[in-house]
């Protein structure tokens, strides 16, 4: 911070200071009206200063000749959050709120395009879907996530409203569909891009649903129908258990409880410089590993031929249990790490005593890339950063400070690669990352002392390391977000039906570029207030997303299945930037083709007019015989 009398201060064309005020009329509250005037009148006086109250854009602007343009990732900054603070249970609450409406959204967008019976009401949920993003939106301020102690508990309820609502979306456009296709059972892909999926049949067998189909789906007569996962091979000797499939092995010690080493093509050698399994928690200052092994041994299921899964049963000094679950993914070559535990004891308060894993890939030289929201970048994690904590009372007790030492995030994926190798380890929301040494350690839990004596001793985590050759930005994107959003599921008990047994919705071309949503809005409340809409004719416009990953941009043909009568490349309110041209084509249902220029790592915006989707109304008018008289009894 620039004291007010230094020269650093008085050399700045535009000295700015920057405070962040949270007021409240309470005396229980730190930042009052009554405490913070006076002092800026005292600096208001002061004739060497011309005091002005801007806004932060304001600020920009009247800086804007002054300003040094500067380039920096995510990793030359401190967060300041207890990222992985009880098992990152409200962040999970928020991806999985998230990734439940984007589903609800293409689903209803889709069944739009088949006309009447609806799944509800109208031919898209606005009102419904517009809710479930309020009660998302409001849960994300920053008090329910940093103070979750203290109001946790509201950010929470307002989670679960938001899940109820788009899960009764899902659920019931799933029904309609799957009552209206050909076949029982309907698997739908919430993605934008072909992909295998993987599904759970009542008989807890894994099945495989190659080639899904992008926003689209698949029907089947029954579940006999559905291909079986592919079938992993278990050895068992005195001290290791090898999980293989091909040419992917993966070697447990049981004596340790750890994955030894990962064998695949690109890792002919071995994938891991150090065992994956190994954790770190300090409690009453005393370091806890979990090494006291009980059990490592295949689960029932792979004993019963239902997949091949290793149960690692681990303990700590003082008898909580922890147990690892290893598994080779089914869609690919993949090995699946989930965590599980209950009656956790509370660690050490901070970053310090945290609950972490290591992950330490065998690559004499890597760079790590993660990502963040509509980005992938490397990071060079550096720098110690203080955080600070209570003591006791979170308002009244005395503080201290610790030392946190590289720190980095990584929304959902981190990628150890030499460029033509690496390890691709992907994540379900522990993002919270320690670069030490040649290896990293993800926090899976924590204690935060603001928290008082708050603390979740459960934990539910699920992690999936990827060895591969050489990767671009867009796939590794793309293999998390088929991690983190499987398949869902339809069933009917008729087979017969009026839609197709397969269906998809829109597609692109271009490697580099993503769809990542498709939804749709009420023109009449979405438009409103602006000089210029695109949906204004439209009713119920269709909206895409698409997304440049690798910032090389180019051109992308989308495929929209239907007749798009017209496409708007938008800003993000709707105001139109560009018409696009439209071409028509069939290959016996029609489709059409939209040609686009995107920059490096743009996020573009389409506004579409699909005529199978437009609304079909009921013309209530002509039975007004019915509704117009129901209360008369004579």
């Amino acid at each position: 911070m620039l004291l007010l009398d230094s020269p650093d201060l008085h050399a700045r064309e535009t000295p700015c200071i920057v405070q962040w005020l949270e007021l409240m009329p309470s005396p229980d509250w730190m930042c009052r009206a009554e405490l913070m005037i006076p002092p800026l009148q005292q600096l208001k006086a002061r004739p060497e200063f011309e005091l002005r109250f801007v806004t932060l854009s304001e600020f920009l602007e009247q800086a804007r000749d002054h300003a040094q343009p500067r380039r920096y990732t995510l990793s030359e900054v401190f967060h300041g959050m207890s990222l992985g603070k009880n098992g990152d249970l409200i962040r999970r609450y928020r991806h999985t709120a998230e990734q439940q409406l984007l589903t609800a959204e293409s689903l209803s967008a889709v069944a739009g395009l088949f006309g009447r019976p609806y799944p509800h009401w109208d031919v898209y949920p606005a009102w419904e879907l517009d809710e479930a993003w309020r009660e998302l939106l409001a849960a994300q301020h920053h008090d329910n996530d940093e103070c979750e102690g203290l109001c946790g508990h509201v950010g929470a309820t307002s989670y679960q409203r938001s899940l109820g609502l788009s899960e009764h979306v899902v659920e019931r456009t799933l029904r309609c569909f799957a009552r209206r296709v050909q076949g029982r059972v309907l698997v739908y892909n919430p993605l934008g891009w072909t992909r295998d999926g993987v599904v759970q049949a009542p008989d807890g067998t894994t099945r495989l649903v190659p080639e899904l189909p992008p926003l689209g789906y698949r029907a089947y007569p029954d579940w006999d129908a559905l291909p079986a996962a592919p079938a992993c091979e278990v050895h068992e000797t005195e001290n290791t258990l090898t999980l293989s499939r091909g040419d992917l092995r993966v070697e447990i010690d049981k004596r340790r409880g750890v994955i030894a080493q990962i064998y695949a093509p690109q890792f002919p050698e071995g994938a891991l410089a150090e065992p994956l399994g190994l954790l770190e928690m300090r409690i009453g200052g005393q370091v806890e590993r979990f090494e006291q092994v009980i059990a490592c041994s295949p689960s029932p299921f792979t004993e019963r031929g239902l997949g091949g899964e290793v149960r690692i049963r681990r303990a700590s000094q003082s008898g909580s249990v922890l147990e690892i679950t290893v598994a080779l993914a089914p869609e690919y070559d993949a090995v699946d790490i989930a965590y599980y535990a209950t009656g956790l004891p509370r660690p050490n308060g901070g970053v310090a005593g945290a609950l972490k894993t290591v992950i330490a890939p065998n690559l004499p030289n890597y760079t790590l890339v993660h990502d963040h929201p509509y980005g992938v970048s490397a990071i060079q994690p550096s720098g110690t950063y203080l955080r600070k904590y209570p003591t006791g009372d979170w308002m009244t007790s005395p503080q201290v400070f610790e030392e946190v030492h590289n720190p980095f995030t990584a929304l959902s994926l981190l990628d150890f690669t030499d460029g033509t190798r690496g390890l691709l380890y992907l994540h379900d929301g522990s993002q919270a990352f320690l670069k030490d040494s040649a290896r990293v350690l993800n926090i899976l839990t924590m204690y935060d002392p603001w928290d008082e004596d708050y603390f979740v001793n459960t934990l539910v985590v699920r992690t999936r390391l990827i060895p591969h050759g050489a990767l671009s930005k867009a796939e590794r994107w793309r293999r998390a977000q088929e991690f983190l959003r499987p398949p869902v599921i339809g069933f009917s008990d008729d087979p017969a039906g009026d839609l197709p047994s397969e269906w998809r919705t829109v597609w692109c071309d271009a490697p580099n570029v993503a769809i990542t949503a498709l939804y749709r809005e009420s023109a009449v409340y979405a438009g409103k207030g602006l000089n210029s809409y695109a949906g204004q004719a439209m009713e119920f416009p269709y909206i895409l997303r698409l997304v440049e990953w690798d910032g090389v941009g180019g051109e992308a043909t989308v495929g929209v299945r239907g007749e798009v009568a017209a496409a708007f490349r938008t800003n993000l309110l709707g105001e139109p930037i560009e018409t696009l041209d439209v071409a028509h084509d069939s290959d016996g249902l029609p489709y059409s083709r939209i040609r686009l220029a995107l920059r490096p790592y743009e996020i573009a915006t389409l506004y579409l007019d699909i005529t199978q989707g437009r609304k079909q109304p009921r013309h209530l008018d002509a039975y007004r015989h019915v509704w117009a008289t129901v209360h008369r009894v004579d």
